[in-house]
């Protein structure tokens, strides 16, 4: 087998054995099966005899023209009614052939050839027609026998359509006379119209050969093409040729079983993109409705995200402002830190709960996750109905339910927290970590630490050197600090909370883009036309293997 033929059967073969959801490859596997099998033993049997059929109505000759071929009365024949019900084997002595109960006559001198008369194709006997049937499968050069009553029929014709392009086919023309009109013009032209290739045509009388053959007389005009017929059976058709007809035989029934193929890929081909579009558009929706029902649920309350800056603000902070800002917070956080520590479960669920657990290194408040997953999910069902609807007009089968409900919410919720516990952790304690830098402190703390310098100043002055302070300075110095430090701490809160503010609208922005990135929801069905793109790429890079361009059966042209 060359290598050629062999990477496109193993290609085939991998398309028969397909069993997913693309029904319409799935329609061809039996068929394609069938055609692989067929394909192996053909180019198994490239060295044996040729097997010839003989095919026609009732009464064409076909016979007739058997007997004249072998120079003796080897088929029984009629001019009144059909006569062969089963197929006449006619071949070589020694040829190894396994043609079951068919009349095998083992006389013939063609060594390379083997004739089989076969039953009418016209005959109303369903068993005739399935024999006829069974020998053109077999057959690898068909001879078409009409005669000038009879080379038209329809039934002959249906018998062949299914070998359009898979047999080499010849015209003979069985009852000719000096008298009459060759047919040969207007057949080949009826033949053409029906797209059947015919590689030759022969026109001779079979009757007037055999009477000659059987009396010994010496050939006449009455015979017109038997004798170049004979030498084309005899001569012509040597081992290379028959080699060359039985490779065309294979290349047509592959050609014609990828080009098969090729028509179902093609028809699919031309729905997929309206099918991606109608995926992306489903998917872009759903997108939609969850950054809708993510930001109602996780990034409406501005307390949490100003908690959890805070938070982490009192682990880095520095100085007497810094000092100072942890304790506020610490006094502040205490209604949304307390139900956290509480032992009942009701009071773990409250925004408080929600406030510890937000940005944190703990698992991200579930609760919140299943809600937002509960109501997406009628949305969801609803994108996934007109998806099924748009796959079965499509022939396609469409994914299981669970399957892409289960990956949506895995998928849903991995791009929730690797938000916020990506870009949104990261702005959160960038803010922090700038907010309780060293620069800030010092600047922070540079007023009240002067102030406290300026009043021991006055005071340790006034001890040494004049009289004591009163309450008052100590009173209003006090104040004057405390207003300082107050005015600090505020003002630190606000840009805390201007940075609070800032980090959740930026990681807003960063949950609106993970979520509309493509493939949010129904995977299986993106992985559902990747495997269609794939097979029907393997289809079209097996069509490209095959040239178009390779005439047919222009092995037994003359």
């Amino acid at each position: 087998m060359s290598a050629s033929l062999l990477k496109v059967l193993e290609a085939l073969e991998t398309l028969a054995s397909y069993s997913g959801c693309w029904q319409g490859l799935r329609e061809e596997t039996a068929l394609l099966q069938q055609r692989v099998a067929e394909l192996r033993e053909r180019e198994q049997r490239l060295d044996d005899v040729l097997v010839v059929a003989l095919v026609g109505g009732s009464g064409v000759g076909k016979s007739t023209l058997l007997n004249a071929i072998a120079g003796d009365q080897i088929a029984e024949t009629s001019a009144m009614r059909p006569c062969t019900s089963v197929p006449v084997v006619y071949h070589p002595p020694g040829a190894q052939l396994d043609f079951g109960a068919w009349r095998c006559v083992a006389r013939s001198a063609l060594e390379h050839l083997v004739l089989i008369d076969t039953p009418d194709s016209d005959t109303i006997v369903h068993q005739h027609r399935a024999l006829s049937t069974e020998v053109l499968a077999q057959c690898d050069l068909i001879l078409l026998c009409g005669s000038p009553e009879k080379y038209l029929d329809e039934a002959t014709w249906s018998l062949l359509r299914p070998l359009q392009g898979q047999r080499t086919m010849i015209c003979v023309e069985t009852k000719a006379e000096e008298n009459t009109e060759a047919i040969g013009a207007h057949w080949l032209q009826r033949l053409e119209a029906e797209q059947f290739t015919i590689a030759d045509f022969f026109r001779v009388n079979a009757l007037h050969t055999l009477d000659r053959k059987l009396t010994g007389a010496a050939p006449g005009t009455e015979e017109h093409d038997f004798a170049r017929l004979e030498h084309f059976l005899r001569h012509e058709l040597n081992a290379e040729r028959i080699a060359r007809i039985k490779r065309s035989n294979v290349a047509g029934l592959l050609r014609k079983a990828v080009l098969r193929l090729e028509a179902r890929a093609e028809a699919t081909a031309a729905q997929l993109p309206a099918l991606r579009a109608t995926l992306q558009e489903a998917d872009k929706e759903l997108a939609r409705q969850s950054v809708a029902r993510v930001q109602r649920r996780l990034f409406s309350a501005a307390h949490l995200w100003s908690f959890a800056l805070g938070r982490e603000m009192s682990l880095r902070a520095k100085g007497l402002t810094g000092t100072l800002y942890r304790m506020v917070e610490a006094v502040r956080s205490l209604p949304a830190r307390l139900p956290a520590l509480m032992p009942w479960q009701g009071m773990r669920t409250t925004s408080g709960r929600r406030a510890a657990s937000l940005l944190t290194e703990k698992t991200l408040y579930t609760e919140d996750l299943r809600l937002v997953t509960e109501t997406l999910l009628s949305d969801f069902q609803t994108q996934q109905s007109a998806l099924a609807l748009a796959w079965a007009r499509a022939d396609m089968d469409a994914p299981e339910t669970t399957e892409g409900l289960e990956a949506f919410k895995q998928n849903l919720n991995g791009r929730i927290v690797d938000v916020i516990r990506g870009p949104a952790r990261d702005r959160v304690i960038r803010a922090a970590r700038w907010l309780t830098s060293w620069p800030l402190t010092v600047l922070a703390d540079v007023p009240p630490l002067a102030f406290i310098g300026y009043a021991g100043y006055k005071i340790v002055q006034g001890y040494f050197s004049g009289p004591l302070l009163n309450s008052a300075f100590f009173l209003h110095s006090a104040s004057v600090l405390a207003l300082l430090l107050g005015a600090e701490v505020f003002l630190l809160g606000f840009m805390a909370r201007c940075a609070a503010w800032l980090a959740r609208h930026a990681s807003l922005r960063d949950l609106r883009t993970a979520l509309y990135a493509p493939r949010l929801a129904f995977t299986p069905y993106e992985e559902s036309l990747s495997e269609v793109e794939g097979q029907i790429a393997r289809i079209r890079q097996v069509r490209e293997w095959i040239s178009p361009e390779q005439p047919q059966h222009d092995e037994v042209a003359s």
